[in-house]
């Protein structure tokens, strides 16, 4: 009653009839009895208020949501869209995920260099003290301008934060195993890992997760990353339920996707999101014969995704083709940017190609020694919108966004007027180089055309 007090409605007093037995007549007597109640509305508005922490109906399955990335962003979009209908399978949803935001070091933000002469700026400090500069802050580099957190606070819903201690398993802020007795089902839009299976055991239906593969096909946590890197053409989406920390669930439902060319790990979480999302609530609101025509996965097709670390970003010139560097861009590209070394003077940087493309092989070269260099050489030109670089198989490529961590993002004209000053002057580096030596050259793989050929140093590449 106290929700339609704050939703506005008048006070009035209405007759309530009911049948008493009068003992002198022997009958069924009709009285009135005059009761206050709450009759028309104050305002036009007639949506009784809802709770501040979760929305709340009277009838369907009570969720807690577990969502990360564009997935979980379009997933629990789509859910609270459900739940607001009205002929919603759901009648509440509570939201668990990462924190937002972490705290990034002052070197992350681009905080005051070393003072001249000190141990920090020598690089005594430790023996890789160049990598601290150039830390790759996963949450600062990705691309995402929304959280989980930020949908479900705009939509009234309760979050709550998923907290991991080094050596030990995740666990859920101020939550046990008695509040999981309180939802009817989990949904999972993130990696298992990061999930507290022990919880899923009170809840009374389990759990279902968003897988984003074909499975038994890529199992693990980067199933689209690992598609385009091994040049899939067909990826799709799967409903699973969720026992445990495997994807080896029995399959709810499934549906195709055919990856477009030029496709980058961005725009192929954006639509397995709008896919996923509308198969999740498809699967909900047919839960019960879904879960009667569930199909076991085959083991013996299974394949597995790795987790990917530090060295997987970065660009090995030495090993690496045009092709296959833009491939692992497109791989990772809104997840964590490739990296390469950038040496400028006695300082090494890592810099981060954010920006990318293959050019057409008829286009001209920007200067005739163009292949006289090794690859990873910067050629530039004032005015051109990329930068244009060699690589060992003889192909190029075209750098259009770039990023020295610790510092803003670059366009081509803006890095070059910001850093280079002689083309083809600089070249980038797979590994960084001891300081006060002069840059090595380039050592091809045996069998390369240009096995034997002398490369000479230019000033910027030396740095002196």
């Amino acid at each position: 009653m106290s929700a339609f007090v704050s939703a506005g409605y008048r006070r009035a007093l209405v007759p309530v009839h009911r049948a008493l037995f009068d003992q002198r007549s022997a009958a069924l007597v009709s009285v009135s009895i005059w009761r206050r109640a709450y009759t028309t509305p104050l305002v036009n508005n007639t949506t009784p208020r809802v709770n501040n922490s979760t929305l709340v109906k009277n009838t369907g399955l009570r969720v807690l949501f577990f969502g990360q990335g564009a997935v979980g962003i379009e997933c629990l979009k789509m859910m609270i869209k459900e739940l607001k209908s009205d002929s919603s399978c759901m009648s509440s949803i509570e939201v668990v995920c990462l924190p937002a935001k972490y705290e990034a070091s002052k070197e992350d933000e681009g905080g005051p260099p070393p003072k001249p002469g000190s141990a920090k700026e020598k690089g005594q400090k430790k023996k890789k003290s160049f990598m601290s500069r150039g830390r790759i802050n996963k949450t600062n580099d990705t691309m995402e301008t929304t959280s989980v957190s930020e949908i479900a606070s705009s939509a009234s819903l309760r979050v709550r934060y998923i907290s991991q201690a080094p050596g030990r398993p995740p666990q859920i802020s101020f939550f046990d195993q008695r509040d999981a007795f309180r939802f009817d089902i989990a949904i999972i839009a993130m990696n298992l890992r990061q999930v507290p299976m022990n919880l899923l055991k009170g809840i009374r239906l389990g759990g279902i997760k968003v897988h984003e593969s074909l499975l038994p096909k890529y199992r693990g946590p980067t199933p689209m990353q690992t598609a385009i890197l091994n040049e899939e053409t067909v990826t799709g989406v799967s409903i699973i339920e969720c026992r445990d920390s495997r994807d080896d669930g029995r399959i709810l439902a499934q549906v195709p996707y055919t990856i477009p060319p030029n496709t980058t790990y961005k725009d192929l979480s954006a639509a397995l999101g709008h896919l996923g999302s509308r198969l999740l609530v498809k699967t909900l609101q047919n839960l019960e014969y879904t879960r009667k025509l569930a199909a076991h996965q085959d083991q013996k097709q299974a394949t597995y995704t790795p987790v990917y670390t530090t060295n997987d970003f970065k660009i090995v010139w030495e090993k690496m083709g045009a092709k296959e560097i833009y491939r692992k861009y497109r791989a990772f590209h809104g997840f964590v940017p490739i990296h390469t070394i950038w040496r400028r003077k006695d300082i090494m940087n890592v810099l981060l190609i954010k920006g990318m493309y293959l050019p057409n092989p008829k286009l001209p070269l920007m200067t005739e020694d163009f292949y006289n260099r090794p690859p990873g050489t910067m050629f530039f030109m004032r005015k051109s919108t990329y930068i244009e670089v060699p690589c060992i198989d003889g192909d190029r490529l075209h750098l259009t966004l770039l990023r020295v961590v610790g510092r803003t993002d670059k366009n081509a004209q803006g890095f070059v007027n910001g850093y280079l000053r002689l083309n083809g002057g600089l070249r980038m580096l797979t590994d960084p180089v001891e300081r006060k030596k002069p840059t090595p050259k380039f050592v091809y793989p045996p069998g390369h055309p240009k096995e034997n050929v002398e490369q000479e140093c230019l000033d910027d590449d030396v740095g002196f």
